[in-house]
Order: C-alpha cells, then structure tokens, then sequence
C-alpha cells in the first residue's frame, strides 16, 4: 500500500500532545507527532476526542513537575471511560523522574526518556496492541529521528534543533543531568533540514540549542555555529534566521564575522546574564563577571548596533542578599536589555546547589525581587518603544492579535511585539511597518508596503 495513501486515510486513533518547558520540548513534541502520522494517527487538541494522551515535560523548576503530576492524576477518570486510551510521559522530567512516574502514576503506560522519544510512538502503537507497560531511559547518546516537514505549528516558521545536551557546569541547572552532554548535528544534516522545511513553505527558521553558541558540527576547532549560519545564510527562499539559547562565554570572532555579515539574521540574541552580582555568577558557575558580561554586550553591539538583547535572571538564589539584588536591577538598566525573564530560584535535586546550600530565601521575597527586576525591565522597554515612534521596520505577521481580532501581531528583526489591522495581512506575511504608538510590551503601526 502506499505509504502516503495510508497516512491521509481515516486515522486509527488521536493523539492529544501537550507540552511544557523549552522550545526544544516544542521541537521533540513536533518529531514525535510526525512519527505518530506515519503510524496512521491523527492529531487533536481536545481530551475528550483523544485516544492517547502525551506530555513533553520539563524538569528546569519545580512548579513545571508538579503541574505534570496533577495533569497526569486528572486522567484517571479520562482513561477509565474509555478502555484503550493510552498515557505516555516524555521529556526531561520522565527521563528524571521515571521510576516515580510510575509508582505515583500507575496507569501511565510509557514513560520515554531524551534519549529515547523517539521510540515514543512505536512503544505507544504497541500498548494499543495490548502490551506493556513501557519504561525507556537509556536511549543512544544521540537520537535519531527522521523529521516530517509538514509537522509543525505555523506553515511559515520551524524551530531546528542542532545540538542536544550541555557541557556548562551550572550549579542551579539540571539540564546536563536530563539532556547529557553536548552532540552537536553534521552542518550539511541541518542544512538538508532547512531546505526541505523551506520548500514546504517555511520562511523563518530558529536554531536551537541548550548552549547554542557551543555548536562545533561534530568537528570542533574548525566548525563554529558561524560555519552553520553562513551555509543557512546561502539557502534560497529562507528570509528570517535566529538562535537561541546563547551562553556569553562560547561566542568566538568567527561566529561573531558570520553574525555581521548574514543578510538573514535577525538583530535579537538571547544571552541570559542570570545575575548581575559577581558573588552570585560565583556560585552559580557561570564561567564570567559582570564585567566580561558587559565586554561581550560592547562586542556585540560593535558588529551589530541594532542588536536588541534578550536576558533571563534567576532571583532568591541561596545566598543572595538585597545587595546582589540591587546590583541585577543597576545592570538591567545600564545593558537595557530589550527584554528579560525572570524565575524565582528553584532548588532541582541532583544539583549541587541543592545539595550544597540551603533555599534560604524566603519566598516573598523571591516574589518582590521578581517584581522589582521585571518593574525595570519595563521601565527599560518603555522607553526603548517609544523611541521607536515614527521609525519604519519590518515585520513578521504571525497570528491575530490576542486582545483585538481585527488586529494582527508580528515581530520585527529585534523580536519586540508589533500590532497592526491591514487586510492584505495573513499569517507569513511580511511587511514595512511605521510605528505610531508604544507600550512597554507592545508597538503599534501602520502598513507602508508588503515585501
């Protein structure tokens, strides 16, 4: 039978995915839902019209795996009122918490580590089939999952993950436990990967990485991401092209040349600083000071001025006195970031800032030093919009604007928030923007011209 004939045929069961934590949770989920299409399954957003429920999870905070275990004891009852409903767990978290999974979780039947996902819907196929349950953490170093092009949520953007796991000592951070050590993707794999997503429509390609800037193609010494983004820059029908997550410390001179001279890249980078206390990057491991932090900000604004820069801060880390926090919030307005996410310190078990020191931060405090740290973001991104009024930018229309319909919402080359009513707009399209208006999250113009 032809393969194709039997994927657009009446599919055998529904899949519900839902998934929490990074945009490489995002990526897996899409792989996996392209392996569950070739199995003959269909797709849904609603519980009641699933079959098969999965949970892409994380293990970053604390708060993402307790909302997993009260999703996944929701759907006692959902799975008793239809025998054969199957659930499966993948993801940082299961390949973490796998045996407590199970014991807590009883009726989820497959539990797939970061390393074996890919085997997700096969084990999945075969628990309809009445075997299992099925517990699978010890996967090859480097998955393999073949990619289905047309399995992603916007026709015109797809994330691309070129490197999996984390070399960085980070003592607050479980992903190197969870994800294991840094493998990066052949340069040509991931240009092939591009090219067939652009052929199926795409025009905005994210490179994904823990550290994304540590990208070696396998072949460190002579490969650097800027080998990767001039290859992608030569690819013909890609118009937009970004990274994320970069960590200050793995950025060299070729990868800064090849920033400068991509006709394709987008002018934002996300680089978290997490603190802005030498002290606290001290005992997080960091591998920098404020000061070398600051450098690389000059250095990126050298090769490109209109970089707009993009941070994460993690407040209440043990320790940290209301000097340290004052020091975050001097240099979150001296660097102005274009925007910052800011997480209340979590201890991870298994890390050695869990095992080392206590949380000795009280939680309300935690929750003041967030409010104070985003309070200045604002105050930083306000200003920065509303210089901005009068400019003419260019803009990815992604979807209707959330708060009014007849709206639409994009981003520009600094990935800020842009707001327009044309209706000549659809997803995809891109167009010269010219700004009338400004809040601190969001700008407002009107349409020049379409590109």
């Amino acid at each position: 039978m032809d393969p194709a004939a039997t994927i657009e045929s009446t599919p055998t069961a529904r899949v519900k995915m839902e998934v929490f934590g990074c945009q490489m949770n995002v990526v897996d989920a899409e792989l996996v839902l392209g392996r569950f299409k070739g199995l003959n399954y269909g797709e849904t957003d609603r519980y009641e019209d699933a079959d098969v429920v999965v949970f892409n999870t994380c293990s970053v905070r604390g708060h993402a795996e307790d909302k997993v275990f009260s999703r996944l004891g929701a759907l006692r009852p959902w799975k008793k009122e239809r025998p054969g409903r199957v659930v499966a767990v993948m993801g940082c978290m299961a390949q973490r918490e796998a045996t407590d999974i199970r014991r807590r979780m009883p009726h989820v039947d497959v539990v797939a580590g970061t390393r074996d996902f890919p085997k997700l819907a096969g084990l999945v196929d075969r628990v309809r089939g009445g075997e299992g349950p099925f517990l699978v953490i010890d996967g090859e170093e480097r998955p393999d999952i073949e990619r289905s092009p047309t399995s992603r949520p916007r026709p015109f953007q797809a994330y691309v993950t070129i490197m999996r796991g984390c070399n960085r000592p980070c003592t607050y951070c479980i992903v190197p436990t969870v994800r294991g050590r840094e493998i990066s993707r052949p340069v040509d794999e991931i240009v092939d990967e591009v090219k067939g997503l652009v052929d199926d429509g795409v025009i905005e390609v994210c490179l994904l990485g823990q550290t994304v800037n540590a990208y070696d193609g396998q072949d460190r010494g002579r490969t650097t991401l800027g080998t990767l983004l001039r290859a992608l820059d030569r690819v013909d029908g890609l118009r937009r092209l970004r990274f994320v997550t970069s960590h200050p410390s793995e950025f060299n001179d070729d990868t800064w040349a090849a920033m400068a001279e991509s006709s394709k890249l987008d002018r934002f980078l996300h680089m978290p600083i997490q603190s802005g206390s030498d002290r606290m990057l001290k005992a997080m491991r960091r591998g920098y000071t404020v000061d070398k932090y600051r450098r690389i900000v000059d250095r990126v604004r050298e090769v490109l001025p209109d970089m707009g820069i993009g941070c994460d801060w993690i407040v209440g880390f043990p320790g940290e006195t209301e000097e340290d926090h004052e020091a975050s919030l001097r240099i979150c307005e001296e660097i102005g970031f274009s925007q910052s996410f800011v997480f209340k310190y979590s201890p991870r078990p298994g890390t050695k800032a869990a095992e080392e020191h206590a949380d000795d931060v009280p939680t309300d405090v935690k929750k003041r030093r967030n409010r104070e740290l985003l309070a200045v973001q604002e105050r930083v991104s306000l200003a920065a919009h509303r210089a901005t009024v009068g400019e003419t930018m260019q803009v990815l229309f992604e979807a209707k604007s959330r708060l009014d319909d007849s709206k639409w919402s994009g981003r520009n080359p600094q990935h800020r928030i842009v707001v327009a009513a044309d209706e000549r707009i659809r997803p995809g399209t891109i167009a010269d923007v010219r700004i009338e208006d400004a809040t601190a999250l969001t700008l407002f113009g009107d349409v020049v011209a379409l590109r």
